[in-house]
């Protein structure tokens, strides 16, 4: 049985940042889904009830296969308020999400 084709949907952008992480919700064709820290959702309109490291999980989707250029767009506005340390691109195949989800998704 042969893999179906790779679809690049979004990417985890890992940050560090004490407290829940002020970042974009938007950028070109990217869109925050969530912020997970330590595998849970968060979110600064609710701050969380337990202690947060400062590493944190941003991810962002796209309805459409982006660039690699609308991702350094993204990673450009990201740096203007956080310091971001990996990204993740995160791929669809044959309808199927190859990437996990954080707790409460």
């Amino acid at each position: 049985m042969s893999a179906g084709k790779l679809e690049w949907v979004g990417v985890d952008v890992y940050v560090i940042h004490q407290g829940v992480p002020n970042v974009p919700k938007e950028s070109g064709v990217f869109k925050l889904e969530d912020i997970s820290n330590r595998g849970a959702k968060v979110s600064a309109e609710a701050p969380p009830a337990f202690m947060l490291v400062d590493w944190h999980r941003c991810r962002y989707l796209s309805a459409k296969a982006p660039s690699d250029a609308e991702l350094s767009q993204l990673l450009g506005e990201l740096s203007k308020t956080v310091v971001w340390e990996k990204v993740q691109k995160l791929f669809r195949q044959d309808g199927e999400d190859k990437f996990s989800k954080a707790h409460d998704s």
